[in-house]
């Protein structure tokens, strides 16, 4: 047995498991790779592909453009064209209600990681 679990005794009648269908759509999002490091640095202000790229290293212009494209059409995200041409992405409402949620995954894995 693995450190740290314990045995649980289970009955031998049980109601049956349900997963919850609106944390199976907010995954849908939040599970691809990238997404939740998209918006979690876009809490910090908007930005510019070229800067978003720079910000989230290891990944790829066209992934990084996926998953903006994405995240627009969630309605997370939205995206402004500036004088003279450059897009600037910015968290909508919607994405910043996410930014607690992220906070506390960022920190859970640094108390669990040590």
């Amino acid at each position: 047995m693995p450190e740290g679990s314990a045995w649980v005794a289970i009955p031998d009648r049980v109601e049956p498991l349900a997963t919850d269908p609106a944390l199976i759509s907010a995954f849908e999002v939040l599970g691809q790779k990238w997404s939740g490091i998209i918006l979690h640095t876009l809490a910090q202000r908007p930005a510019r592909f070229s800067e978003l790229r720079g910000a989230v290293s290891g990944i790829s212009d066209k992934m990084l453009s996926d998953r903006l494209r994405e995240l627009v059409n969630r309605g997370l995200v939205t995206h402004t064209r500036l004088p003279p041409g450059p897009v600037a992405y910015a968290l909508t409402s919607d994405g910043h209600a996410l930014t607690p949620v992220l906070d506390q995954v960022a920190s859970w894995w640094k108390h669990r990681a040590g």
